[in-house]
């Protein structure tokens, strides 16, 4: 049995999906704050609606489901949420993952897979390998870079698997991050949309890839604490993101810069070195970023027929 906490989220409920699918039985912990659309095909699945900080309740359901591998994706990312509250973001990304990873531990399950990010490394132009140096530039890059060093700490008592996760992209978003944003400009009639910094490069994944890599990692047995980059290595910025929606829908789109929307801090370069994801792995992402954008188009209604 897998645990997946945030099963209901963004990248939650499409590993859930492919655990399913792939024959495993699978149990979701999440608060339903952020429920992600169309979950019909996994409705099936048992559900705990609990807080991740609500240790003693995590324990009731760790002794219930007693799961051998814990996914743990639970966590608030969307950015200006982080920065609006960040005691409430460090308490829930990181003493939440101390009440998950313990109830782990107790429960004596064989692998826990925790979902971080590539926002614990430092602003660099070069592609980031699981050594670059750690040096978040906001809230939620630190409460996971400590969610990570509680990892390590508790590593002597189960084998755990830190998987750093890039800018992703796909079906059912429950964050207005900016993929999200554009779709719901266009679905209002918007042809020139107002967004914030459209230049910096970003190292956009599928969910599906990210939840394939994820699923390929928890089966891979080690000792102490491995960190995995998952991502695509390819870089692209939201300029360019504009540039091929308006391809595949063949109309012009423009952007206008609304300077309100700029965050405080925000890397110029985040792309990612998978070269050892690759190695151990052999994997490859399957979606490529045009791909994953012409399914967001026709999962949103935006396109019906298209030859592409």
């Amino acid at each position: 049995m897998d645990i997946v906490t945030g099963g209901l989220g963004f990248i939650g409920n499409e590993l859930v999906r492919q655990l399913k699918a792939s024959g495993r039985k699978v149990a979701i912990i999440d608060n339903e704050n952020r429920i992600a659309p169309q979950l019909d095909d996994i409705k099936d699945v048992p559900r705990y609606v609990v807080n991740i900080t609500d240790a003693d309740e995590i324990r009731k359901v760790f002794e219930e489901v007693k799961p051998e591998r814990v996914f743990h994706l639970a966590a608030i990312h969307y950015i200006p949420e982080c920065n609006a509250q960040p005691e409430h973001t460090m308490h829930v990304n990181t003493e939440g993952t101390l009440a998950v990873l313990n109830a782990a531990v107790e429960h004596h399950c064989k692998h826990f897979i925790f979902a971080s990010t590539g926002a614990v490394y430092h602003d660099s132009p070069l592609a980031l390998c699981e050594e670059s140096v750690i040096a978040p530039v906001d809230v939620y890059g630190y409460s996971k870079w400590f969610a990570e060093e509680l990892c390590r700490w508790k590593s002597s008592g189960i084998q755990v698997t830190l998987c750093r996760l890039f800018n992703n992209i796909g079906l059912r978003e429950t964050n207005a991050h900016i993929v999200p944003e554009i779709m719901s400009q266009l679905k209002q009639g918007n042809r020139i949309l107002k967004l914030g910094n459209t230049t910096p490069i970003r190292d956009y994944i599928s969910t599906k890839d990210t939840a394939s890599a994820l699923i390929r990692l928890s089966h891979r047995v080690h000792s102490g604490c491995e960190v995995y980059n998952i991502a695509t290595g390819k870089g692209a910025s939201v300029n360019a993101l504009v540039k091929e929606i308006s391809f595949l829908l063949e109309e012009q789109i423009t952007i206008e810069t609304d300077t309100s929307r700029f965050r405080p801090a925000d890397k110029e370069v985040q792309l990612a070195d998978i070269s050892k994801l690759k190695r151990t792995l052999n994997w490859e992402p399957e979606q490529e970023l045009k791909e994953v954008l012409l399914e967001l188009l026709k999962f949103e209604g935006l396109i019906h027929t298209h030859g592409a």
